[in-house]
């Protein structure tokens, strides 16, 4: 058997010394140039990394991909990927705590004066009064979060301490957690984004997902609210988000995903005065490329023992 590292920036070919002591009789291989994966995975039987519609069609033997990304609608979006018997996996869950931290951190840039005061800091302006008087506690306001799977139940679990409501809507509700109020299925998103202070997006991006918070999801939401996008571009519209800030029906909002990646320079979304832009960076943290490797070590023991399905074994078909 051999098994693929592709280039990443994980460093996840540092675990191969101690995969070799563990697994004598599997050949483990490093390509560190892109352009060299071509020729290497057309006789890999498991990749671990990024991969495209080319590389896929290049790989002759391939009957596993564990990608290192929690997200994996561009894999889904290879159509011989899906109708193959070739077996995917993603990260879910190693960027859940980030990501958590991350959305919390944007609505308290907000709420705290953070994002204003490094204006000021700037401009070298002592704006305490003014500042001071706009600042709101999470304490008893209603935070809603639309997709409650790994992601959405960290960030349940990590704003819990500021003692909101927490509501979320999934496609497949689970369990609720004690400190979470409701978790309803997609048929009350509508009464989520009513109820709402603070708006959550940690859905994957699937066909059903696409577009799914456009004008008419905007308009249900309070003038008063704020809206955070933190899994996949595209599930936001943001043409409809900007017309929105701008004409003030909805009070701030922050990005860390966009439908075109990297925003664009001519893109009005740098521009809009109450809208926060992070380069879809949310889910780094110094444990990202061990929490990969857990996820490839707990599957690769499995794999080879036979023993299915996988830890993250995506379904093709549903895209997660």
């Amino acid at each position: 058997m051999k098994i693929l590292f592709g280039p990443n920036h994980l460093q996840l070919e540092n675990a191969i010394p101690e995969l070799k002591n563990t697994y004598p009789d599997i050949e483990f291989i490093h390509c560190v140039k892109r352009e060299e994966v071509s020729n290497l995975i057309a006789v890999a039987d498991v990749y671990v990394g990024w991969l495209n519609r080319d590389l896929f069609l290049a790989a002759e033997n391939l009957k596993w991909v564990q990608s290192s990304s929690s997200g994996v609608d561009y894999l889904v979006a290879i159509p011989e990927l899906v109708e193959s018997d070739v077996l995917l996996t993603s990260a879910s869950g190693t960027h859940a705590a980030g990501v958590a931290e991350s959305a919390i951190a944007m609505i308290l840039a907000f709420t705290r004066g953070i994002r204003e005061s490094v204006f000021r800091q700037q401009q070298r302006q002592w704006a305490g009064g003014e500042i001071r008087r706009k600042l709101v506690e999470l304490t008893r306001s209603t935070m809603g979060i639309i997709g409650f799977g790994k992601i959405g139940r960290e960030i349940a679990k990590r704003v819990s301490g500021f003692e909101p409501r927490i509501i979320a809507v999934d496609l497949y509700p689970g369990d609720k957690p004690d400190y979470v109020s409701g978790v309803w299925g997609f048929d009350r998103l509508d009464d989520l984004l009513r109820e709402s202070d603070y708006v959550v997006v940690a859905v994957p991006r699937t066909p059903q997902t696409r577009g799914m918070i456009g004008q008419k999801q905007l308009a249900l939401m309070k003038p008063t609210a704020m809206l955070v996008g933190m899994s996949r571009g595209g599930i936001i519209d943001e043409t409809a988000l900007v017309q929105s800030l701008r004409e003030n029906r909805l009070a701030a909002a922050a990005l860390d995903v966009f439908a075109k990646e990297p925003l664009p320079e001519d893109s009005e979304l740098w521009d809009v005065e109450n809208l926060l832009v992070t380069p879809h960076v949310s889910g780094g943290t110094q444990f990202e490329g061990q929490y990969v490797l857990d996820i490839f070590r707990e599957n690769l023991e499995r794999f080879v023992r036979g023993e299915l399905p996988l830890r993250n074994q995506v379904d093709k078909q549903r895209g997660f």
